[in-house]
Formats: structure tokens, C-alpha cells, sequence
């Protein structure tokens, strides 16, 4: 190729690399990317209210008899008598229910004639041991013919405790053949019939005191510090409107259920006029506590945390975060708060309905109106 043409050809070549800028090792950075600033959600800021609230602490459970068992006899035997009916109410030592006892009153009538033959033997030989002592110390008996007397006393002696305890062990026998009530209450189930033949610990007869019932309910740790036992509380059943102001708390247990991590409490009710039921759904309105400064608050700003309740806020920054708070009561479109350390922080202003989406530190945009 001529040198000419080579020449052009390089001048060409150079030309267009300094059109296109150089090496890339040679062209200026490029200038960084601007942040992406999200877009602010609109919502609207209220203050909170600053109220005087007296809180009350409002249970539910369970109405439990205070005393309730399923009897049986100790004893087996074929079921001769029934002497209750389902739902009447009985005394203490009430006749429930007997067994056939004939076989317990021929082994009762045995051992009594047994004591008798004792007694009897007794007697003997308690006159041949004095007629002996008598001859004894007129030399008439010998030494060896007195032990023999006292010897055969304390065996009638022996045989006599051995014939009574035979008599009582059929008396108890005789007597577990009959159930009876251990305390006053109302039967609440009995046997369809007699003439089934029962094995010893058969429940037959099922008998429950409901003229004092017993609520089983918990608290938390914190309400049940402002509880004592002998406290007044008023137990209502929603489903009969029954209502009672006389409950009265006889147990806060000092310890901790470690299933619930609440405190277990018991709340006596008096029934005297059966106006409740056991095992009826009941509430409990326990004393108000002192009354202290609270915060009315948008229920709609409260979330639910691991462990309590939170609300959303926002400061002068516009950035919405989360307030841990108690709450105290629920008052339907609002909810009565209080913030952890026990004052609202100044400047702090609630979400009221927080837009869909929001999250810590989401910038906020205040609507007025």
C-alpha cells in the first residue's frame, strides 16, 4: 500500500477516537444517583386528651360449686334403693342410696353373738382365777395352778377384743352399704333403676352445694396487685341477668400460672336463693382503682405488639413510629391509654387512621379538617 494511503488511513483513526472520548479509563465518573425520597402518606394528626380515669377491672369464668363430689360406695353389692331424684336438695347424712345389706346384717348379728361367747368365756375365767387367788393363799392351789387361771383370764380377755373388733369391722361393713350425703347440696344425678349389681368406687350418686359458688377466674399481674382478698365484687351470669353485689374475693394466689402468665383468683358467691347456676359463664366488675391522668386516644391508632399495645404517632419530623401503651379501657371509636413511663411525650401527636401500608418511620403528610 502506498504511504500515502496509510498515512490517511491513520489520520482517520485517530480522528475518530477523540469523537468518541478516549479509553474508558479516561472519561469522568459518572455523577451518583439521587435518593429516592418516598412519597408522603396523608393522615390526620390529633392531639390526645388528657383525662382523669379511675380503672375497672372486668373478669369472666366460670360459676364452680363450692363443694361437689360423685359418691360411691366403698363396697359391691346389687343397688336395692334409690331414696333421692335428680335435683332435690338434701342435708347433710341423707339417705341416697343402699345396697342389698342382707349378707351384712347376718355377718353383723354373727359377730355380736361372737362378742357375747367372749363376754361369757371372760366371766369364767375371771371366777375361776379369783376362786384360785382364794385357794392360793389358803395353800389350797398351787403356784402353777394360779398362772394357769390368770393365763386363760387374759386369753377370754384376748378373744373378747378380737370378737369386738370382728363386730365393728361388720358394723362398717353394714354401714357402707348405705350412701348418705357428706355434706347439705342438690343431687345432680342418680341411677337410671335398681337391682344393678355396683362394683366398690361405682359413682352412683352425684351430690353439689350451690348455695355457695366459687368464680375461678385470673388477673394480671399488674391488677392483681390492686386486689386483696375480702374485697366486694359485683358478679353478674349475662345469660339470666342474675346479678349479685355481695361476691367477695377470698383467694389471689402468690404465684404466677406459667401458662398464661396470669395470677389465678377466686371469687366467692353467695346462692342462698339459687338465683345462679353452677357452671354458668359469668363477668366480675372488681374494685375501681385510684384514679389517675390518662389518655384518650383514636382506637383505630392502636396496634397490637408482642407483649402489649402500641399506638401510632408523629413528632415535629412527620415520621410515623410507634408509642407502647397500656390501655386502660376501651370507649368504642376511642380507647384510654397509658404511655410507659406514665406521661405523653411532648410534641407527639396521634395517627388517627393511619393510611393502609404504614410502617416505622413512614413520612406523613397532615390533613386539616
Amino acid at each position: 500500500m502506498p504511504s500515502r494511503t496509510r498515512s490517511a488511513l491513520l489520520a482517520a483513526a485517530l480522528i475518530s477516537a477523540c469523537a468518541r472520548g478516549g479509553p474508558a479509563a479516561d472519561r469522568p465518573a459518572a455523577p451518583p444517583a439521587a435518593p429516592v425520597v418516598p412519597a408522603a402518606a396523608a393522615a390526620r394528626l390529633v392531639v390526645p386528651e388528657v383525662v382523669r380515669h379511675a380503672p375497672q377491672v372486668v373478669v369472666t369464668g366460670t360459676l364452680k360449686a363450692r363443694q361437689a363430689a360423685p359418691l360411691a360406695p366403698c363396697v359391691p353389692g346389687t343397688l336395692a334403693r334409690i331414696a333421692v331424684r335428680r335435683g332435690q336438695e338434701v342435708r347433710q347424712g341423707a339417705l341416697l342410696a343402699a345396697l342389698d345389706d342382707g349378707m351384712a346384717q347376718a355377718t353383723r348379728r354373727q359377730g355380736e353373738a361372737g362378742v357375747g361367747a367372749a363376754r361369757a368365756q371372760l366371766a369364767l375365767a375371771e371366777d375361776a382365777l379369783s376362786r384360785v387367788e382364794r385357794l392360793r393363799r389358803e395353800e389350797g392351789a398351787s403356784e402353777s395352778q394360779l398362772v394357769v387361771a390368770r393365763a386363760q383370764r387374759d386369753l377370754a380377755q384376748a378373744q373378747l377384743g378380737a370378737a369386738e373388733a370382728q363386730l365393728e369391722q361388720a358394723r362398717v361393713n353394714l354401714a357402707h352399704h348405705s350412701l348418705t350425703a357428706p355434706f347439705p347440696g342438690v343431687v345432680t344425678s342418680v341411677p337410671d333403676g335398681i337391682g344393678l349389681t355396683v362394683a366398690a368406687g361405682t359413682t352412683l350418686v352425684s351430690l353439689a352445694d350451690t348455695r355457695r359458688l366459687v368464680l375461678q377466674t385470673s388477673l394480671t399481674q399488674e391488677e392483681a396487685a390492686e386486689v386483696r382478698a375480702g374485697d366486694r365484687v359485683r358478679v353478674s351470669v349475662p345469660a339470666t341477668g342474675a346479678c349479685t353485689p355481695e361476691g367477695v374475693i377470698t383467694a389471689v394466689v402468690p404465684a404466677v400460672d406459667p401458662g398464661t402468665s396470669r395470677v389465678p383468683v377466686e371469687i366467692e358467691v353467695p346462692n342462698g336463693d339459687g338465683r345462679f347456676f353452677a357452671n354458668a359463664f359469668a363477668r366480675a366488675e372488681l374494685p375501681r382503682g385510684a384514679e389517675r391522668t390518662a389518655y384518650r386516644v383514636p382506637a383505630a391508632a392502636l396496634v397490637q405488639r408482642t407483649g402489649g399495645f402500641a399506638v401510632w404517632v408523629a413528632g415535629p419530623d412527620s415520621l410515623a413510629r410507634t408509642l407502647p401503651v397500656r390501655v386502660l379501657a376501651e370507649e368504642g371509636a376511642t380507647s384510654v391509654v397509658l404511655p410507659a413511663d406514665g406521661r405523653w411525650p411532648e410534641g407527639l401527636r396521634v395517627v388517627d387512621l393511619p393510611p393502609q401500608g404504614i410502617a416505622e418511620g413512614t413520612p406523613l403528610a397532615e390533613v386539616r379538617g
